[in-house]
């Protein structure tokens, strides 16, 4: 009796402090509560835990795949542009008709059908049956909608290209990333090299249309020069049955041949510039091999989406490109060749070397030589054989530009296959960014655990038996004693 009037006095002079009893009280009446109930504590965790585990297996979950790309800068192809290589990069990736070829490549109808999450794919079915399955254009709009929010495409702050896919599933995520990438590489292809396309198919337009013209022109000279000969040889027949006495008239023999002094010298050059082409395509093959010798080295280091394999596999394709120093060399040996032969043609038929009109013509696809043997002809109508000189003269300058079209062709495709170096490649991610499995797991067996002892205290409140001192306080009652039982006997 004094000792429980000590402990309240303790307690009125200790103020807002715990009253250790009463909390003691609580942790008995807890206690007391669970053991009375173990099995159904047992089977409310084990529910809860198993409940845990199947939304940690049938929870959507989200995988991120990025691939990153770095610019080259490029006289060839930059000109006096004031714009960088990767603007607007956002709208060419997210405009609506190219993702609608993005789902179209991927065949992302089917997958997204066939790779769908298990709850996901419970859901869509269910929805299917109420109001029935959507047909494939329809699905391509609901597609386009989620790439919308699920596909990214930015600058960093290193201006290089982040394209970046959420996706249910590691494949498809890589897959979209993939094929976003490519369909970006394109659409740049086409802006940079259209020009270039564009010039050099006016220029062969052009070209055939003077050919065109010129052999025409050849016809007609040659019909005009056919009809003077008949009418020379007819007038000389009818004066040698006038004069039966007059000597035989001599039949025109053809031109002996003429050497031509240049000749010598375009070979000599020819043979001085195949000997540098030799040594500059040694060189090369050489180069291609000594960077194909340290790939395969890499390849067997390393794996194959290790950015040093990926990074030599882009020099073993930038070496393998024609250089467009390289380019032009060939391209003179050709002209040269071309020129050579022209000229000992022309010397076996008699007449000398190419004239300024034929030496463009004769560098690239020289006409033939019987038209060229009609250039400054004064047996022909002068008209016709001015008109027929300036053709060709027109079609020689026309070619060359022909192919000094196509030489910046080639060095405008090789410069663009390296203008985009990739930094980061596509890969498969194998571990998803949300949810975080061990947060799922963690927080559901504590919640069960939790629901486990509340449920079997809630239950024992129920009974209405006081059997505890804070269920004594909780009436608001003076507590006039605290009798203490004897401990039982073993009895």
């Amino acid at each position: 009796m004094e000792d429980s009037e000590t402990e309240q006095e303790e307690a009125e002079e200790g103020g807002g402090g715990i009253n250790v009893a009463v909390v003691k009280s609580y942790l008995s009446f807890a206690a007391r509560a669970i053991r009375s109930r173990l099995l159904l504590v047992s089977l409310i965790a084990v529910v809860g835990i198993a409940l845990t585990v199947a939304v940690y297996k049938l929870f959507p979950r989200t995988y991120k795949c990025t691939t990153i790309l770095m610019t080259m800068s490029n006289p060839v192809l930059d000109g006096d542009r004031g714009y960088g290589a990767l603007t607007g990069a956002n709208g060419m990736v997210m405009r609506h008709s190219n993702l609608e070829e993005l789902i179209k490549e991927t065949d992302l109808v089917k997958k997204y059908k066939q790779r769908r999450p298990t709850l996901l794919k419970w859901k869509d079915q269910l929805t299917d049956a109420i109001s029935g399955a959507l047909d494939d254009k329809t699905m391509i709009a609901v597609l386009v909608g989620t790439l919308e929010t699920k596909l990214s495409v930015a600058l960093d702050g290193d201006g290089n290209l982040n394209i970046s896919t959420e996706w249910t599933d590691g494949p498809t995520a890589a897959e979209i990333t993939d094929a976003a990438r490519g369909g970006f590489l394109r659409m740049r292809h086409s802006i940079e090299i259209s020009a270039f396309e564009e010039k050099m198919a006016i220029l062969d337009s052009h070209a055939t249309q003077l050919r065109t013209e010129i052999d025409g022109l050849a016809e007609t000279m040659k019909a005009a020069a056919e009809a003077k000969a008949a009418e020379a040889t007819k007038s000389a027949a009818a004066k040698v049955v006038a004069t039966p006495g007059a000597p035989a008239v001599r039949v025109a023999r053809r031109a002996a041949p003429v050497a031509d002094s240049e000749l010598p010298l375009v070979r000599e050059k020819l043979a001085a510039l195949k000997a540098k082409l030799d040594t500059a395509e040694n060189e090369r093959k050489s180069r291609i091999r000594e960077e194909k010798a340290k790939l395969e080295e890499l390849k067997l280091r390393l794996t194959l989406n290790h950015p040093q394999v990926v990074t030599q596999e882009e020099r073993v394709a930038m070496a393998s490109q024609v250089p467009s120093d390289l380019a032009m060399l060939r391209a003179d040996v050709a002209d040269l060749e071309a020129q050579a032969n022209q000229r000992e043609a022309q010397s076996r038929m008699g007449g000398g070397g190419p004239s300024a009109a034929t030496a463009g013509v004769a560098a690239t696809e020289a006409l033939p030589l019987e038209v060229m043997a009609l250039v400054g002809r004064e047996d022909v109508d002068p008209a016709l054989s001015a008109q027929i000189s300036g053709a060709v003269v027109r079609y020689g300058a026309l070619r060359d530009e022909v192919r000094a079209g196509k030489i910046s062709l080639d060095t405008a495709q090789a410069a663009f296959n390296h203008r985009y170096q990739v930094i980061v490649p596509v890969d498969v991610p194998n571990k998803p960014i949300k949810p975080k499995g061990i947060v799922i797991l963690g927080a559901g067996i504590f919640v069960s655990l939790l629901i486990a002892l509340l449920i079997p205290i809630l239950l024992q409140l129920r009974n209405g038996v006081i059997v505890e001192l804070w269920q004594v306080h909780a009436f608001q009652l003076p507590v006039l004693g605290e009798l203490r039982l004897p401990p039982r006997s073993g009895s």
